[in-house]
């Protein structure tokens, strides 16, 4: 069962980099800058599925500072979604 579940979690980060040059392109098509708020949560996301899996490819690592690691990205990525979520659109002038 923990091999589907790393399977699982390894496709989540494979995806949330995906979104992460998605949502840049969209950023650079738009100017939109809240892009860049939901560009960092992707690029996060991404990241802590790789320090989750620290443990497993650097035995040495400290499993507490991991632990600790992605429990402030975890605050960090909610923090920039919905920084992306209220931030009011920004007034572009075109032409």
């Amino acid at each position: 069962m923990t091999e589907i579940s790393d399977a699982v979690s390894f496709a989540s980060g494979i995806f949330a980099a995906v979104l992460l040059v998605i949502s840049l392109f969209a950023y650079k098509n738009t100017k939109a800058r809240r892009l860049i708020f939901v560009s960092a949560a992707f690029g996060l996301f991404s990241l802590r599925e790789i320090v989750a899996r620290l443990d497993t490819y650097i035995p040495e690592s400290q499993s507490i500072t991991i632990e600790t690691v992605l429990a402030f990205s975890g605050f960090a990525i909610l923090g920039l979604f919905f920084i992306a979520i209220v931030m009011k659109p920004s007034k572009n002038k075109v032409g």
